[in-house]
């Protein structure tokens, strides 16, 4: 692939990977950050270069890759970079984020002359720094193998689910069952563990079983040993992801959102006891509310 020059808006855990890969493959890049440096110092000091602000950046960028907390923050980058956006640039947003939000934005910067693509991933910090995520588009049929080279870099795997917003579906209906997964199996083990069922029998059985899932064998598996870190992802982002799918459903299949809706709202109460912060495995710990 021809080098290009990327800027990189979110370069925390997750984005200091991508960051990385893209480095890697011989792409010039620049980072925005606005708090925690800590990922981002390697990565200058092996050539990436710190904008000024996210105009300076998408102005001396081929491509602008976001990874942001969430739907409301690329709304307002979308009004902060629009202006300054040129004909064949690239936007690629790997944001968990909401469907709609990539659909206005994407008609917004095609008017632009440029290409917005939505591009979510699964897979964690590790997994970025391995360049094995694995990356959900929604884009323009025309647009998807520019895409698909660029994701690909840190991707082990890239699937286009559709036009723009159709990535962040998927995601969000991926996250609805995982992190639903997630939920089931702390309300389970902790039942077992009050009713006196053996922990380490009931995995056993649920990995020989049709209950054997990724999110069993990541979360549980350390947890009986003691470790609630197994699933590094916070109990406050699988909120937001559900919440999301709740309304996603609510749109488009309003029967079916009840059960999203209770999900959202048992992870809402937790990160309404200020616990939004941990590990979503945290919740198999016997301690755990």
């Amino acid at each position: 692939m021809t080098s290009r020059s990327i800027g990189i808006i979110g370069a925390g855990l997750l984005g200091a990977g991508m960051a990385r890969r893209m480095l890697l493959a011989g792409h010039r890049v620049s980072l925005l950050v606005h708090k925690n440096r800590a990922p981002i110092e390697p990565l200058l000091a092996d050539g990436a270069e710190e904008a000024a602000d996210a105009v300076a950046l998408a102005r001396a960028s081929d491509v602008v890759l976001t990874c942001v907390p969430n739907a409301e923050v690329v709304e307002a980058l979308a009004e902060e970079l629009l202006p300054h956006l040129r004909e064949g640039q690239i936007w690629i947003d790997t944001t968990t984020s909401r469907p709609e939000t990539s659909e206005r934005i994407a008609t917004r910067v095609a008017a632009q002359g440029a290409v917005f693509a939505d591009a979510p991933v699964t897979g964690g910090p590790a997994q970025a720094q391995e360049g094995s995520l694995a990356s959900l588009v929604g884009c323009a049929e025309a647009d998807y193998p520019a895409i698909k080279a660029l994701v690909g870099v840190y991707s082990k795997a890239v699937w286009r689910f559709g036009d723009p917003g159709r990535g962040h579906a998927a995601k969000l209906l991926n996250n609805l069952v995982t992190q639903g997964t997630m939920i089931l199996l702390a309300d389970a083990f902790q039942c077992a563990a009050r009713m006196g069922v053996d922990a380490h029998a009931l995995y056993d059985a649920m990995m020989a079983g049709a209950a054997r899932s990724g999110t069993l064998q990541k979360a549980v598996g350390p947890a009986l040993e003691g470790d609630f870190s197994g699933a590094q992802f916070s109990i406050a982002n699988a909120e937001k992801d559900l919440r999301y799918a709740r309304d996603l459903l609510s749109d488009t299949l309003p029967s079916r959102a009840l059960v999203a809706s209770a999900l959202a709202d048992r992870l809402g109460g937790l990160v309404s006891e200020g616990q939004g912060a941990k590990f979503v495995s945290s919740m198999l710990d016997p301690e755990a509310s």
